[in-house]
């Protein structure tokens, strides 16, 4: 499948910043047993409340990310990632609290009131001015989905969406690519969570809602049955990948990337992902 040049442009510039990101970290962070002293041991770690875990992420809290807008419980993808970090961080659940905010608020400038947070933020360059991210735990590439009587519903190309009045949740990556790979000619609407946007398409006010394409896939499956994915815009290699986010220059942000490391070496990471995310590839592909 061909994608548009707009999308294979922006794709390439989010892939080249992220590793230059990367390299800028492992050139100017030290280990953390640098000096010769475990700073990732559990009673060296700077943390909000000693001796407890504090994480961040919005309320509600959607599935397949948390499963009964309950991130204590550990199930979805983002509670069990958090409480797989916090383990091997040294913490056992019960040493996990959470803490609420609005998904912005999440990576605003500015002092914290978590360790880190995770909500399926993407990492952006222009977000990691103001924060700290870990390295990806997660991607997934935007989608699009509307009801099955709209007839955006049989678009097969962005050209076919160009017309259509299309709806975002505030604050996500998808408002920009909307605007500049879609680049519809009405105005995007935009929602302050994604319970708004879904009451807007089942009240015709929207043709269509971009997210991410598990949560489209959970939407059209489970909370508006009557609505379809559309299709999703990038193979898995160009998606958006969402970090832990972390007070800029935090020192736990070495810590929390050597945990996600751990996790990915053994297999923990992967076998979190399988139990709760399906396999997307079979998605239709907007070209």
């Amino acid at each position: 499948m061909r994608l548009s040049r707009a999308v294979a442009v922006a794709a390439s510039a989010l892939l080249s910043v992220t590793a230059l990101a990367a390299c800028a970290q492992e050139t100017t962070t030290p280990s953390p047993q640098a000096s010769g002293v475990d700073a990732c041991a559990p009673e060296n770690l700077a943390l909000k409340s000693p001796g407890t875990i504090t994480v961040g992420t919005s309320k509600p809290a959607y599935p397949p990310y948390v499963i009964d807008d309950d991130p204590t419980n550990g199930e979805g993808l983002e509670s069990a990632v958090a409480y797989a970090v916090a383990e091997q961080l040294g913490f056992s659940a019960d040493q996990v609290q959470w803490t609420f905010a609005p998904f912005a608020k999440l990576y605003q400038p500015g002092d914290k009131d978590f360790d880190f947070a995770l909500n399926q933020i993407s990492i952006t360059p222009k977000r990691a001015e103001k924060v700290d991210f870990s390295t990806p735990y997660y991607s997934a590439p935007q989608a699009i989905l509307a009801l099955k009587a709209n007839s955006v519903a049989g678009a097969t190309t962005i050209a076919e969406l160009q017309g259509a009045k299309i709806g975002v949740q505030t604050g996500t990556t998808s408002l920009e690519f909307v605007d500049t790979v879609i680049q519809p000619t009405q105005q995007v609407a935009v929602f302050q969570d994604t319970n708004a946007a879904k009451q807007a398409i089942n009240n015709g006010q929207i043709d269509a809602f971009v997210t991410d394409l598990p949560s489209a896939l959970y939407i059209t499956a489970v909370q508006i049955p009557k609505s379809t994915v559309v299709g999703q815009f990038a193979s898995e290699t160009e998606a958006d990948q969402w970090g832990l986010v972390l007070q800029k220059g935090s020192a736990l942000t070495a810590c929390v990337d050597q945990a996600l490391a751990s996790l990915t070496e053994s297999g923990q990471l992967q076998d979190i992902t399988n139990q709760w995310m399906a396999d997307y590839s079979k998605a239709p592909v907007i070209s």
